[in-house]
């Protein structure tokens, strides 16, 4: 039975369809990112797949869990692992290779439903495709990523690094109506780019089959490659 390592970055660990999708077929383990340091190169070797989900905190802070969690990035990068980054974990990730990760000069964010630009028809199959964003700073490109999708605000909304079994998802593929809710929840304030929960609640039941659909494939997708 293959094992998923699931790296979290909130309090609550919910991580979404990804169980529905991988709870059956697949041995799942899940730490918190404040205990990466305990992770030895061993450990990780058990893992077939990484996720790497996303959170509140930057990729640009200098506390010592963010610290941390770029040196597991690195030990993923050495051992060749097959790995997933989404939103935070895709900026981590990306960051680790070079991008820069800032936020908007007119001080947006984007927070709701947004199609994803120039999707990369081979990954996606669809040229137009719908994702929850739920971020304030964004990718930009670096030379060791082949660009997927580009987003509407920054210039990278899914990725993969060159001739690495590793991508990154601005967006979140994996959410449910529990989870957005209870994120919209906490949002300090209402920034420029921020749809209203309701409308994010009814584009998530317009969405929801697709965005399903894209997961499990790809998921399946990159566990077997």
């Amino acid at each position: 039975m293959k094992k998923v390592l699931l790296v979290t970055h909130h309090k609550y660990n919910d991580i979404g369809n990804i169980s529905r999708i991988l709870y059956q077929n697949f041995l799942l383990t899940t730490v918190s990112y404040k205990h990466l340091n305990k992770i030895t190169n061993k450990m990780i070797n058990n893992f077939d797949l990484i996720i790497l989900f996303g959170g509140k905190m930057s990729a640009n802070s200098k506390s010592r869990f963010i610290k941390d969690e770029y040196k597991f990035i690195s030990k993923i990068f050495a051992l060749n692992k097959s790995t997933i980054g989404i939103c935070l974990g895709a900026q981590l990730i990306a960051k680790f290779f070079g991008s820069r990760i800032i936020k908007d000069r007119y001080k947006r964010v984007e927070v709701g439903y947004r199609q994803s630009l120039n999707c990369e028809k081979n990954f996606f199959k669809k040229s137009k495709m719908s994702f929850l964003q739920f971020h304030n700073e964004g990718i930009c490109y670096n030379k060791n990523m082949n660009v997927l999708a580009q987003g509407r605000i920054f210039e990278v909304d899914a990725y993969k690094i060159i001739n690495k079994n590793i991508y990154g998802f601005q967006f979140h593929p994996e959410v449910n109506s529990h989870m957005i809710s209870q994120w919209y929840g906490n949002l300090e304030n209402v920034k420029k780019g921020t749809d209203k929960l309701s409308n994010i609640l009814k584009d998530y039941d317009r969405f929801k089959l697709d965005n399903y659909r894209w997961l499990r494939n790809t998921i399946l997708r990159i566990l077997n490659d």
